[in-house]
């Protein structure tokens, strides 16, 4: 299984993709800490996360899983007008689900994964 995310420790910043080979990222959105990829029809396909460490401190998980990552999981969830960001981290002892952002957006962005 090929590899879907990066952490990069000297930048702290977390790196996640979803994005399938034939799928072209059309723009970008930076949102605070996060910045999001697209398709052409509004698909979230990578989402990068800037001071990740920093977040996982505020949120009570040690930011030590992030040397020990095998596998990301990104999970994109639209309510109405909203959509919800969370990632499944895993480890080889461990799975941690946290939620790393909601926000509203336009009727260009969509939830499918």
């Amino acid at each position: 299984m090929k590899k879907n995310f990066d952490y990069d420790d000297v930048s702290d910043s977390l790196i996640i993709s979803v994005k399938q080979q034939d799928e072209k990222v059309h723009g970008s959105a930076e949102i605070g800490n996060l910045v999001l990829d697209f398709t052409n029809n509004g698909k979230i396909v990578n989402v990068e996360f800037s001071n990740i460490s920093k977040f996982l401190e505020m949120i009570n998980i040690n930011p030590n899983i992030l040397s020990e990552l095998t596998e990301v999981n990104l999970i994109v969830q639209r309510q109405k007008e909203a959509i919800s960001l969370f990632a499944i981290l895993k480890t080889p002892n461990s799975r941690q689900p946290i939620s790393l952002a909601t926000f509203p957006v336009s009727k260009n962005l969509t939830s499918s994964v």
